[in-house]
């Protein structure tokens, strides 16, 4: 039973900030951090599938490069609900199947920072990625290219000090690739991994650098519709981020977090999973903890 039930190699495009420049612009990443768990690389067969994310991610300090307080008076609540839809073929290429998904978040950011803050809620970026989905015995993998459209809000002219973007306001490349080995006895190691290629946001002439991205999970199958796990994520940015083509001194960002899943899946029609995870090993970003739902239906 165990070996039937399949998952989708999913994301979330997070909600992000504008206050000051900090590496990857504004401390936020669109990663989809924290979005993969159990049978990540074991991608569904032929149909039309459903998935929505709930996510809650707050932070109340903003570090720098040493891991110290950056921002005083630092507090950020993000809510996401994100609507996924992928089609997965019955065509063939390079012996994988192909599939095709479509990610549009809506998002409700609020935001406070030195005495300031702000709040905003609306259509995020949205997502799109041709993917190829491969299974041989207890291994299945999948590979997919992202691509990250600034459709979202985005608001360059506010003479707010502290500024709730939704939308990042600019493009994004991210080639991904996910994998699972799952065995009988109900044993899951997943991850999903990625690396983000930034283009420049020209309303401020700031490019974010690029950066490796992971999300791991390990699992057991204690009954046949229950999973008891341990996931996370973790971050790091490998070239500066520049402003006007001068490169930003101190800039690379990385995050690192882990925390408790469960996921509950009694047929093979739909299945929910849960966690909580919390940020360590933060540099150059937000440092905060995060609350996911996800609910997959198969149509």
């Amino acid at each position: 039973m165990f070996k039937n039930k399949r998952n989708l190699c999913c994301g979330l495009l997070l909600t992000v900030m504008s206050i000051n420049s900090y590496a990857i612009e504004n401390g936020s990443d669109s990663a989809a951090l924290g979005a993969e768990g159990t049978m990540a690389g074991n991608l569904p067969p032929k149909g039309v599938y459903l998935i929505t994310y709930y996510q809650n991610y707050h932070a109340d300090k903003m570090l720098d490069q040493h891991g110290n307080t950056s921002v005083p008076d630092f507090h950020l609540d993000a809510n996401a609900l994100v609507a996924r839809l992928v089609w997965m073929t019955d065509q063939k290429l390079l012996g994988g199947q192909l599939g095709f998904y479509g990610i549009q978040p809506f998002v409700d950011v609020r935001l406070s920072a030195a005495g300031f803050s702000d709040s905003n809620k609306g259509l995020g970026d949205f997502v799109f990625a041709p993917l190829l989905a491969w299974h041989h015995g207890n291994h299945h993998w999948g590979v997919a290219l992202e691509n990250v459209f600034p459709t979202g809000d985005y608001d360059k002219n506010s003479p707010k000090p502290v500024i709730a973007n939704i939308s990042k306001n600019y493009y994004t490349f991210r080639p991904m690739f996910a994998y699972s080995y799952m065995t009988a006895s109900g044993w899951d190691l997943s991850t999903k991994m990625s690396y983000s290629i930034n283009e420049k946001n020209d309303d401020t002439h700031y490019k974010s650098g690029d950066y490796f991205a992971f999300d791991y999970n390990l699992s057991y199958q204690v009954r046949p519709d229950l999973t008891l796990g341990l996931q996370g994520y973790a971050l790091k940015q490998f070239t500066d981020d520049k402003r006007d083509f001068v490169k930003v001194q101190d800039s690379k960002a990385q995050v690192l977090a882990y925390g408790p899943a469960v996921s509950y899946h009694p047929s093979r029609q739909w299945f929910l999973e849960g966690k909580y995870l919390f940020e360590d090993q933060v540099e150059n970003r937000t440092k905060g903890g995060s609350t996911w739902l996800k609910f997959v239906w198969s149509f």
